[in-house]
């Protein structure tokens, strides 16, 4: 059962045990990202994460990276659009010591200069290797999140991260260090002392004041009210992607998740069974739900032969509207999961850990219990499946974007696909 203290600085500590495990898991959540920076602090969450590990070094007297080696420890964070998470790990003996490291995050930025110009010149390298300005997903994320903060990337640009000082990042975290947007979240082996022990280290950080972040996202004018368009960047390779707004008022976080596995997660996936296996448009395809608590999104992409382009998408357009007009049998509805194999999530204090801080603190999805979250899902029936598929595939909320060469694709022909795809 999740359990839940404060510390006397008014922290939120949430906590769910498993008992037979040998390890422990700690995350610090900061309800911050991209989706809500201002235009001109584009980046700012993600340099943030990077100068904070930095930061924790610099207070540990440049000691930190001998310790977790010494300890046998795992620290890092990872940054998304709507919340940023720091999370360190190890063996049941080392909870004190990373208790001790993790809660210095709440500490002001004291690196030195010289610390945070080779922090920026290391994110400028990240953005330069992970080629954003010209992949697909930013491509895609600029047209389907147009004129919001979403339509930002998560690193920023080189330009942005370069007019990001020292004082910016300090003034950042007092922003985000507020009572309603940071909690921590520990999972696996552990005992009322050792959260007791965590408290106590973080009693005295310094919260401000500020609007809690309710992960209500920005809404772009065009959602849900799509044209048929077909949007191409210039590749020497042909790269298709789907992305279908989803309301979330109308289509459940479970059934969202219980679409995606069938049509894309399970070893039965039928855009990859029927596309890869059974005609060979494609090798593979990767996917994924974007959610807030307000709107979503939920994308599949896949690298195609240019000679093989419009079967592929004509394909995968009649998978998608057969999904929302037949009566999905009980058995395929891919709830084992989340339902049967629900406490498998034990077995792993990591996964365990993100889910219910994501779900219960993130998305407000209110589970005490694993039992819970099974009985959530185990409510979706099929035919709540076939409506949220209706729901979800129409023309109104797709947009196509693609890779390729611009003079061979005959756009009109895939339009004529699209059309016909919303009759």
């Amino acid at each position: 059962m999740e359990n839940k203290r404060e510390s006397a600085s008014g922290i939120k500590i949430y906590d769910y045990r498993s008992a037979a495990s040998h390890g422990f898991y700690i995350s610090l959540f900061f309800r911050a990202g991209s989706m809500y920076e201002r235009e001109e602090e584009c980046g700012i969450t993600h340099f943030f994460e990077h100068a904070a590990i930095r930061n924790v070094n610099c207070l540990m007297g440049g000691e930190l990276y001998r310790t977790l080696d010494r300890c046998g420890i795992e620290f890092n964070a990872s940054t998304y659009s709507e919340m940023v998470q720091f999370y360190i790990t190890g063996a049941r003996g080392s909870f004190r010591v990373a208790a001790e490291i993790i809660a210095n995050l709440l500490s002001p930025i004291v690196l030195p200069i010289e610390d945070i110009a080779t922090e920026r010149d290391r994110i400028k390298a990240e953005i330069r290797e992970g080629d954003e300005r010209g992949s697909l997903a930013n491509f895609t994320s600029a047209i389907v999140h147009k004129g919001t903060s979403l339509s930002r990337p998560i690193t920023g640009t080189a330009g942005g991260i370069s007019r990001i000082s020292r004082a910016r990042l300090e003034a950042y975290r007092r922003r985000i260090t507020t009572r309603d947007n940071i909690f921590f979240y520990v999972t696996g082996n552990v005992t009322d002392e050792d959260l007791d022990y965590l408290a106590s280290l973080v009693g005295s950080a310094e919260l401000f004041d500020g609007e809690k972040h309710e992960n209500i996202a920005p809404v772009c004018e065009n959602f849900g009210k799509r044209s048929p368009a077909v949007n191409v960047k210039s590749a020497d390779f042909t790269m298709v992607r789907f992305t279908f707004d989803i309301d979330m008022q109308k289509i459940s976080v479970q059934a969202s998740d219980l679409l995606y596995d069938l049509l894309l997660g399970g070893y039965n996936a039928r855009l990859f069974i029927e596309m890869s296996e059974n005609r060979g448009l494609c090798y593979d395809l990767s996917g994924a739900v974007e959610r807030y608590k307000n709107i979503g999104s939920f994308t599949f992409t896949f690298e195609v032969k240019s000679g093989a382009l419009y079967d592929a998408i004509e394909l995968a357009l009649s998978i998608l509207k057969a999904l929302g007009k037949e009566n999905i049998p009980e058995d395929e509805c891919m709830k084992a999961g989340y339902v049967g194999g629900s406490e498998l999530l034990f077995d792993d204090i990591r996964e365990l850990n993100f889910t219910l801080a994501y779900d219960n603190h993130i998305m407000d999805q209110g589970y005490k219990t694993l039992a819970d979250r099974a009985a959530a899902y185990n409510s979706v029936t099929p035919d709540t499946l076939s409506r949220a598929a209706r729901e979800l595939f129409r023309l109104e909320n797709l947009t196509l974007t693609m890779k390729g060469n611009k003079k061979k694709i005959d756009t009109d022909r895939i339009a004529a696909l699209l059309e016909k795809f919303g009759k």
